[in-house]
């Protein structure tokens, strides 16, 4: 039921080989459905406003009350179900998004291999790497950084760096594992 080869673009319909195939747009949703209530907000003067919706995160203005940028927190990738705060950060006029593979996997019962929710598009298996967590912010919409997130999730440590080499208009922090399995941090100058 996987692969874009079951399905064809004929006279502007989509057609699958099999009924039960279905597109899943969950990698850019949040993202664009708050840029989506972001411009609403927009188009009635709102000027300081905050959304998130699962993470994802839309900024405009300041925090009125404190009159102080708006804040948000990147999570350690805690594997036992807690919770816990890596790094605080304020944002201004910005979006971020942050995308995990530390809450959402499954583990094979007879090979206690773990695969994670990231798909790479390259093979159409789960992503294979030592990322646990990208968080990205950008004076972009939602929508891209989301989807920046979830693309940077399914490369290598080393092909995530160089491709931040060559956008440093985002700027990208990065949990993962180090060959002896303990958690190390990379982010962009402009972080």
């Amino acid at each position: 039921m996987v692969g874009f080869n079951k399905v064809k673009l004929m006279n502007h319909k989509i057609n699958k080989e099999n009924d039960s195939i279905y597109f899943d747009f969950n990698a850019i949703a949040k993202g664009y459905a708050i840029d989506i209530a972001g411009r609403f907000l927009e188009s009635k003067q709102i000027d300081n406003y905050l959304i998130e919706i699962g993470g994802e995160i839309r900024t405009r203005g300041v925090n009125k009350i404190k009159n102080k940028p708006w804040k948000m927190g990147i999570e350690n990738p805690n594997f036992d179900g807690t919770r816990s705060i890596k790094k605080i950060l304020e944002l201004k006029n910005e979006s971020t998004a942050t995308s995990g593979n530390y809450r959402k996997y499954k583990v094979d019962t007879i090979t206690g291999k773990k695969y994670a929710h990231i798909i790479n598009p390259k093979t159409g298996y789960p992503a294979q790497n030592n990322l646990l967590s990208v968080t990205v912010i950008g004076e972009l919409d939602c929508a891209d950084v989301d989807a920046y997130a979830t693309a940077l999730m399914a490369m290598s440590l080393g092909d995530a760096q160089v491709f931040l080499e060559n956008h440093q208009e985002l700027k990208v922090f990065l949990i993962f594992s180090d060959a002896q399995g303990d958690l190390q941090t990379f982010m962009t100058s402009n972080f």
